[in-house]
């Protein structure tokens, strides 16, 4: 049996049209970016922060050895009106930045001169780099993140060493207790 055409026209455009709308629904970046963000301990640097990035990538490396769950995963921002904007909202809970715009984030200043200051406080410093928390960091999470970063400090080029951590003031409580060597706080 023979279809006409017209209704063989308009079985190829409803089904076109109904994969379609499938597909836009399916795109809808905000939810599954909020999903991803959530399965993953993301960890931000700067594209114009150079040497950022790569570290990042050690620094994954050695968290996701120690906590497979965390399944750490680089976020590269492409400026600085990026960062300011993902940190400052919370999207992203963790930031690695030199210490000049680390310290400018903080303040307001530097590359982010324009910008409302932001309450950071430190995870841990190598080198010349500093990994910033949100203070709202949960306490735990701190102190995982702390000690898998402790337990691999040999493969962490720059790494300062925990005692000497143990001397900042702007600490994350959580990284504190990892840094004094008391237990995990359920």
């Amino acid at each position: 049996m023979r279809v006409p055409r017209p209704l063989l026209s308009f079985r190829w455009l409803f089904l076109v049209l109904a994969l379609g709308i499938g597909e836009v629904q399916a795109h809808s970046p905000w939810s599954q970016y909020q999903v991803y963000r959530q399965e993953h301990l993301l960890i931000m640097s700067a594209r114009v922060d150079q040497p950022t990035y790569e570290y990042s990538l050690l620094l994954i490396d050695a968290i996701n050895e120690v906590l497979p769950e965390a399944s750490a995963r680089p976020a590269r921002a492409k400026d600085w009106v990026r960062v300011h904007s993902l940190f400052k909202t919370k999207q992203i809970p963790l930031v690695l930045l030199s210490s000049e715009n680390a310290n400018g984030l903080i303040s307001g200043s530097g590359p982010f001169a324009g910008e409302a200051a932001i309450d950071a406080v430190v995870l841990y410093r190598f080198g010349d780099l500093m990994l910033l928390a949100q203070p709202d960091f949960p306490e735990g999470h701190a102190w995982l993140v702390t000690n898998a970063i402790i337990r691999q400090q040999s493969s962490l080029p720059g790494a300062i060493d925990p005692t000497v951590m143990l001397g900042q003031n702007d600490l994350h409580q959580g990284a504190r207790s990892a840094l004094q060597g008391k237990p995990l706080n359920p």
